[in-house]
């Protein structure tokens, strides 16, 4: 029997729900199985999804959660290529550009910037999960987060241009193994993810700094042309989860 796009929207927010509260992947897709089956016996006898939950779709997630044990052994295998993505990020394009050094100001400030914008990120998506947003307002949110991480490691940048000293600065040769490891840890990521983003997003970000190594560019031309790749990625990236959300929920807008 196909559900309502109600329910199949409830099914899917559960498991964002369960997935950013810490649950077990396993156990989070029997509960889905065991909530389809309810819902399809309610359908069928013509109840609709308030039937199951209670009326409070939020109620029901928060008990459903608080019920399951957190499976911190599933988020502390995680934390490793979570790390190791941010780290990617954060070195890639400077090892590419053969800029990279590492000063206190850097390796104190990048990972709070990066644990706040994560946290941010959980949040939102948590609150997607018991919140009837529309598609407009999600993007708009994501894009908000995407813009402050940006806005606020370019920031950092700039200011340790100025009053960080470096700790250590790699050889060149050191800098493109390192820029190498990078490429690696995004493909691996995508793998684990089972998601492109995290190899097209890079491909915009640090793409146009390899291509500019063996070519002759101004220091100028050569910024222009790193912003504009990075926005013109971010932009494409957006539109096509906009674009696979509208195809799955037309009514959703």
């Amino acid at each position: 029997m196909k559900l309502t796009r109600e329910s199949e929207e409830f099914i899917a927010n559960l498991k964002m729900y369960l997935m950013t509260s810490g649950k077990n992947d396993k156990e989070i897709d029997e509960i889905a199985v065991e909530l389809r089956d309810h819902l399809e016996d309610a359908e069928s006898r013509g109840k609709s999804l308030d039937s199951v939950t209670g009326g409070s779709p939020e109620t029901y997630l928060k008990n459903l959660s608080s019920e399951m044990k957190t499976d911190v052994f599933g988020v502390v295998k995680a934390l490793p290529m979570l790390v190791l993505l941010v780290l990617a990020y954060f070195i890639t394009g400077s090892a590419i550009r053969g800029d990279l050094s590492f000063s206190m100001l850097t390796l104190i400030s990048y990972p709070v910037v990066t644990f706040f914008s994560f946290a941010a990120y959980i949040y939102i998506f948590r609150k997607m999960s018991v919140r009837n947003w529309s598609t407009k307002k999600e993007l708009l949110i994501f894009v908000a987060i995407q813009i402050f991480t940006v806005i606020a490691l370019s920031a950092l940048l700039f200011f340790d241009t100025f009053i960080g000293e470096p700790l250590y600065t790699p050889s060149r040769e050191i800098m493109w193994i390192i820029a190498a490891l990078g490429v690696a840890v995004f493909i691996a990521s995508a793998i684990w993810s089972r998601t492109w983003i995290t190899i097209v997003l890079p491909l915009f970000l640090f793409g146009p700094d390899f291509v500019m190594q063996f070519i002759q560019v101004g220091e100028i031309e050569r910024l222009y042309i790193s912003a504009g790749s990075m926005y013109v990625g971010l932009a494409i990236v957006i539109l096509v989860l906009y674009l696979q959300n509208k195809k799955q929920n037309p009514h959703n807008a």
